[in-house]
């Protein structure tokens, strides 16, 4: 069974007609997730990219992997994705938005160049279409600002600016202009892209052997949770600061013709339990991860997010239906949801929430890879942060 992982970048679930929206056209991915399984609540384990991707492709949770910033380094004895499926004669190829950053010091990704248009993928697809192959495309249309090519870097930066003034200024007319971005970039990721892609498996006959899994690494808010919008100063505080569904409920499908039976599943499921999967799909044998397989029936699984800034882990929450409860690492306050009857999360009710998932959250802490940046690494941080228009 050959694999083809799309994550499209920052792609709110809700944004997707399978998903229930009704004010865009997503007709691609809506037949991807009506002839395959479809994961209702999928919770991804960070709102950012770096950590989040790096919890797909290891099934390891954030604070577990401890992979936080862009210059951080993975422990060489953790498992990946790419490294399980290489050793069992699958070849591998990765692309991403940019080569120096997602995946840059992991060679087992085989990063081959720019996800921003499909010829790279396409040409490695024919190039690899007589051997079991892992292809991972990492794409960033429906990233701020959206659709605008991140190689094109003027216009990148300029278009980033324009949006966050746009939030800023607190305009009604500037917030419906940037959600039309949103819309007409998650338009082209599903017409265009995901589109194109799967054509060119069909006509390369590899639909039929190969299982397609699209998602994304987290969501995307708009200034919804700053009182005072000036506070939002980059794409951090659009996805990063903050634990909220609208950045940690993610889509989840996975299609495979004549393999998985089509479906919805209703149950929470996590982005760790991606690994595992694709695995057991691979035939391809897991160790012991956080992550299981997502055709073990588990009922809801407790996810656990990671909330960091600049490098360091800030902030961590349990999501286990109904309820949410996010802990301010460093403060101890907490903030609770139940988000059956509080669906926008904007009544907090830490007092009520159930004791299991404090003592989860806690034990959850104890376990976590800590580590503290020194002068010169959180310069380097600031500086990498800066240069994506996080800050």
């Amino acid at each position: 069974m050959n694999v083809v992982v799309y994550v499209s970048d920052a792609l709110r679930a809700d944004h997707l007609g399978c998903y229930g929206a009704r004010f865009l056209n997503t007709r691609t991915i809506d037949e991807l997730a009506a002839g395959g399984v479809r994961f209702d609540q999928a919770i991804s384990a960070a709102p950012w990219t770096a950590p989040s991707m790096t919890s797909m492709v290891t099934g390891l949770y954030a604070h577990h992997h401890g992979y936080l910033h862009w210059d951080a380094k993975l422990d060489p004895t953790i498992e990946t994705l790419f490294r399980a499926v290489s050793a069992h004669g699958y070849e591998v190829g990765t692309f991403v938005f940019d080569t120096s950053y997602l995946f840059k010091d992991m060679p087992e990704a085989n990063v081959l160049g720019t996800s921003e248009t499909l010829d790279g993928a396409i040409a490695w697809l024919r190039e690899n279409r007589s051997s079991p192959f892992l292809l991972f495309f990492h794409n960033w249309a429906t990233h701020m600002p959206y659709d605008i090519l991140h190689s094109e870097r003027k216009d990148w930066l300029a278009a980033k600016q324009e949006v966050i003034g746009g939030i800023q200024s607190d305009s009604a007319w500037a917030l419906e202009a940037m959600r039309e971005g949103y819309r007409v970039a998650v338009e082209r990721q599903s017409e265009t892209l995901v589109a194109g892609m799967l054509e060119e498996l069909e006509s390369l006959a590899l639909r039929e052997s190969t299982v397609f899994a699209f998602l994304s690494d987290h969501g995307e808010s708009w200034g919804e949770r700053f009182t005072s919008k000036e506070d939002v100063k980059g794409v951090y505080h659009m996805h990063g600061a903050t634990l909220y569904d609208e950045v940690i409920q993610v889509p989840l499908i996975l299609s495979a013709p004549g393999q998985l039976d089509p479906g919805v599943v209703a149950e929470q499921v996590r982005s760790v339990d991606l690994m595992p999967t694709l695995l057991e799909l691979t035939d391809v044998p897991s160790g012991e991860l956080d992550g299981i397989s997502l055709f073990d029936e588990e009922g809801d699984r407790p996810a656990i997010i990671a909330g960091t800034d600049m490098g360091a882990l800030t902030k961590l929450a349990v999501r286990m239906p109904p309820w949410k409860l996010i802990l301010d690492v460093e403060s101890g306050e907490e903030e609770a949801y139940r988000f059956d009857l509080d669906p926008r999360e904007r009544d907090s009710r830490p007092a009520d929430a159930p004791a299991a998932l404090r003592e989860l959250v806690f034990r959850e802490l104890e376990s976590a890879e800590r580590r503290e940046l020194t002068e010169e690494e959180e310069a380097t941080v600031t500086q990498r942060l800066a240069d994506l228009g996080y800050l």
